[in-house]
């Protein structure tokens, strides 16, 4: 039981860090971290196999098609590589595909793994229709206005391909480039982007295609998903591409000793840092299309290609200071203002250390010099202590919030230290940037450098507040002209009529996203029923356990929220209500499973499709379950219906029974 705990727990934490990765474009660990968790739940679920089930993180692509825009359903998978770290690991690869093949002097083609976005492209008889995000591997998102911006990218081959033909590449923002964007931001008074892919990310998901075309995106082909252009390896395919017109990476070798792979991956180490684009590592691919089909993939990556990257880089600095931060719901994070200094190409001055916990575990002191580790391009942190000095200060943890002097409290089982003042101007900073946000009611202008000055101002004081601004409030502001006030007044005006979901996860409730949202807005249809509904209301909902019932009711108990919501209304704001419930459908009181990989639809489709004809669903089986519907490749769920003698439904099966 204890693994089973432990995978669980692996998965839940993976799933987590795919989100802030791909959907939100905000990662909180470095690729290196999250690769170490990936592999333990990996190495796990192969020595236990009766606890792989269909929605692990090691069966799936880790994100989703965003609901800004159309999705797009790729013609064929797109997946994502296993990693490697050292040549040990490299070495594994290669006999084992060695071995599958029956040879050991097949062809191998080495490319720079580009730090960005993976993005396809589908060219109809030469000409460019679409082009998508990579979304969960089937499902993107349709970009194709923005990436038509994108000037190194031809909407019209040089040489015509008859047929669709889908190239897929990388889009990202070179090194120069994302300076000068970014010190462009800063002269707009914008936020600068944290790093390359999350500019690269933010660029293409623009709504406004003008947008895009002010960004200096680039792309470089490296795989085909469907089509013939006429290659039988990839180098071919490389140099059928340049025929075309398409970018390629200048960097590729081609190898048949998996040991000159490997010293060509040491020496390139030198070089890595010197290119005029992030790259985190290399990419192997067996060259010969042929041999890459006989290998094949697994659920989620091809058995033919392998990223082989660089661990962690690490340096040693000097920790001068360590501040305090405070985010929406009042959690204190310490941070560790660092002496300045050069790591993997880019100058640090500070590292998260996480909670108070991580600071007694690695015993920082202020004055102590450590060991601060980055990989990719996320907040760097800290390792450990190499030296503490006699004058080194200890880290006190605060007694009151150090931006409002409030109340601090640590809840039982958190690890985190919380304010708890309602009105500490950092929480509502906090909670109105993301109820501004993309993903919440989606208030384009209403950033951080706008939210900040409008809170130290006093113009909001509350989230009802963004309602109250006026064309005087916003002209105060530095960097706001008529237009861009107008804009946002707009912006903020068409935020009234989100649907009920956006709206509810724009609240900030604790442990309530996007999903739970768009589930409470489904369950409950309009605000008010979600308010007035009593805790048992709440407990009932399967996919809600005790603990997250509790809070939501505990919020919409508060004074504070029922008089916030009441001013919502008396400002306009009405969510759209979410579709009624089909009561008494050809599947009303009936309990469905989706397990394994559905033919005609994903399973949340499924899902909607039962639900909408009077069906409930469940992520567990249990005596309860009406029928599983097993796809291909359903795991532990199709077993354990077995054994409880639930009936076990085919695609086909599920889609009859609806049809009669």
């Amino acid at each position: 039981m204890e693994i089973k705990q432990e995978i669980d727990r692996l998965k839940k934490l993976i799933a987590y860090h795919n989100s802030r990765y791909y959907d939100l474009d905000s990662p909180e660990i470095s690729d290196y971290e999250y690769d170490k968790l990936y592999a333990r739940l990996k190495e796990l679920e192969e020595q236990n196999p009766q606890f792989i089930t269909a929605d692990s993180p090691t069966r799936k692509i880790g994100g989703r098609a965003a609901s800004a825009f159309a999705p797009y359903k790729h013609l064929a998978p797109m997946m994502s590589l296993d990693n490697t770290y050292n040549a040990g690991e490299i070495r594994e690869w290669y006999d084992k595909t060695a071995s599958a093949l029956g040879c050991r002097n097949f062809e191998m083609v080495v490319e720079t793994k580009i730090d960005g976005v993976s993005c396809s492209l589908t060219y109809q008889d030469g000409v460019l229709i679409t082009a998508a995000t990579r979304g969960d591997g089937k499902t993107g998102e349709d970009v194709t206005a923005n990436i038509k911006t994108v000037k190194c990218i031809p909407q019209k081959l040089a040489r015509p391909i008859s047929g669709l033909l889908e190239i897929r590449g990388e889009v990202f923002i070179g090194k120069e480039d994302l300076i000068k964007l970014n010190e462009r931001q800063q002269e707009e008074g914008l936020v600068p982007f944290a790093n390359a892919r999350n500019a690269a990310a933010g660029s293409i998901r623009q709504k406004d295609p003008a947008v895009t075309a002010l960004r200096p995106l680039s792309f470089y082909a490296h795989s085909y998903g469907w089509g013939d252009i006429g290659a039988e390896s990839f180098t071919d395919f490389i140099n059928k591409c340049r025929e075309c017109g398409l970018p390629v990476s200048p960097i590729r070798k081609v190898f048949t000793d998996i040991e000159e792979v490997i010293k060509f991956y040491e020496d390139f180490s030198k070089e890595l840092h010197t290119l005029p684009y992030d790259a985190d590592g290399l990419v192997i691919k067996v060259n010969s299309f042929e041999l890459q089909k006989k290998l094949g993939v697994t659920a989620k990556s091809p058995r033919w290609a392998e990223a082989f990257k660089y661990p962690a880089q690490q340096c040693e600095t000097v920790i001068k200071n360590i501040n305090f931060s405070v985010g929406r719901t009042g959690v204190v994070t310490p941070v560790a203002e660092l002496e300045p200094v050069k790591c993997a190409g880019v100058v640090i001055s500070s590292a998260t250390l996480h909670n108070f916990d991580e600071i007694a575990r690695l015993g920082v002191k202020t004055g102590d010099s450590v060991i601060v580790e980055r990989a990719g391009e996320v907040i760097p942190k800290v390792v450990r202590v190499v030296k503490s000095p006699l004058n080194a200060k200890a880290v006190l943890e605060p007694k009151i919030c150090p931006v409002c002097s409030g109340v601090l409290i640590r809840e039982e089982d958190e690890v985190a230290l919380r304010c708890i003042n309602p009105n500490c101007p950092a929480q509502i900073k906090a909670r109105v940037q993301h109820y501004a946000s993309r993903e919440a009611m989606d208030i384009d202008g209403l950033g951080e450098i706008a939210v900040d000055q409008l809170v130290r101002f006093g113009a909001i004081k509350k989230l009802s507040d963004i309602y109250n601004l006026t064309l005087f409030d916003l002209m105060a502001l530095n960097a706001f002209g008529d237009k861009k006030a107008d804009n946002l007044l707009n912006a903020i005006e068409a935020s009234k009529k989100r649907p009920l979901g956006k709206f509810i996860y724009a609240l900030g409730i604790r442990h309530v996203g996007a999903k739970t949202a768009d589930l409470l807005a489904s369950e409950f249809g309009t605000v008010e029923k979600l308010a007035s509904a009593a805790l048992p209301d709440l407990e009932r909902i399967e996919e809600i356990g005790p603990v997250i019932a509790k809070t939501i009711y505990d919020f919409f108990a508060s004074e504070e929220v029922k008089k916030e919501l009441n001013s919502f209304r008396l400002y306009g704001v009405n969510p759209l209500p979410a579709p009624a419930k089909k009561e008494g459908g050809p599947l009303s009181g009936k309990t469905f499973v989706f397990t394994g990989e559905l033919k005609t639809m994903s399973r949340t489709e499924a899902e909607v499709l039962a639900k909408a004809n009077g069906a409930k669903t469940s992520g567990s089986v249990s005596s309860k379950t009406y029928a599983v519907v097993a796809g291909a490749e359903a795991g532990s769920k199709l077993k354990k219906a077995e054994s409880l003698g639930i009936k076990i439904m085919s695609e086909e099966d599920f889609l009859a029974l609806l049809k009669n």
